[in-house]
């Protein structure tokens, strides 16, 4: 499972379930890479469950810290540095958190490029060294971080990439299907959804006028010696250009987002 959407769930609705054309298939497979990439733009990650490797913090902290910023007293001007950077709680990017397979923490990590970084001797406990801040339970009664912060007996590394995480996050099948009981995902499905199919007419309408892809929508012809002419501006408009979303499917989005990963 790699998608939130299956193609089938597009062309069922376009009416191409029956017979669809390799063409067809195409466009169809393009527009839903297109509006899941939106929508995963605007989520601030994938929604699809799978066990993800990643490396933190990804800002640079360290830096921060170091300039700080200039004060002076009566005598001298210095360096007053910044401790609001360090922090006990580490926001990662995929939520929800299902399950915490491995963290470690090596200060000269390197974002595990080094052949010695992150050896067994540096993975923590869960529950005893850091815990995720578990705020709900799947419909198997499993544990669940839905704001996607796990918390430190300390303050975590300010150096990039000197803790190694290793979780399982996202949302399963069944559950972006709203079929997952106290778990439903449905609203991010139909979302996709429904920009896939606004994206795949209107490159299938297009195709029918025989007015290319690219250069838009036909909006006059003549029948002696014939000539056309075609809107690109309107093409654009019409697929709420491409990178965009729908107003109403930014609102089925909206409470799935990762805004902690945004700050």
């Amino acid at each position: 499972m790699g998608s939130i959407v299956d193609i089938s769930e597009v062309l069922l609705p376009l009416g191409l379930s029956n017979s669809v054309t390799e063409e067809e298939r195409g466009i169809v497979s393009a527009a839903i890479v297109w509006a899941e990439g939106a929508a995963k733009r605007f989520l601030k990650y994938d929604p699809v469950q799978r066990t993800r490797t990643e490396y933190y913090p990804q800002q640079n902290f360290e830096e921060a810290l170091v300039r700080g910023v200039w004060d002076v007293d009566d005598t001298s001007a210095f360096i007053k540095s910044n401790s609001a950077s360090t922090s006990n709680d580490l926001q990662v990017q995929h939520i929800p958190i299902r399950s915490v397979a491995t963290l470690a923490i090596d200060y000269d990590g390197r974002n595990g490029t080094a052949s010695d970084a992150f050896p067994t001797s540096s993975e923590k406990t869960e529950g005893t060294d850091f815990w995720p801040n578990y705020d709900g339970a799947d419909k198997d009664g499993n544990k669940m971080c839905k704001d996607g912060i796990i918390k430190n007996i300390g303050s975590w590394p300010t150096t990039p990439g000197s803790v190694k995480l290793v979780y399982t996050a996202g949302y399963t099948d069944d559950e972006l299907h709203g079929q997952g009981g106290v778990v439903d995902a449905s609203p991010i499905t139909f979302a996709v959804l429904s920009e896939s199919l606004r994206r795949a007419k209107k490159a299938l309408v297009w195709k029918k006028t025989n007015a290319g892809y690219m250069a838009g929508p036909l909006v006059s012809e003549k029948l002696g010696d014939y000539s056309y002419r075609t809107d690109p501006k309107l093409a654009y408009t019409m697929f709420g250009g491409l990178w965009g979303l729908l107003p109403e499917s930014t609102s089925y989005l909206e409470s799935f987002v990762n805004w902690g990963w945004g700050y």
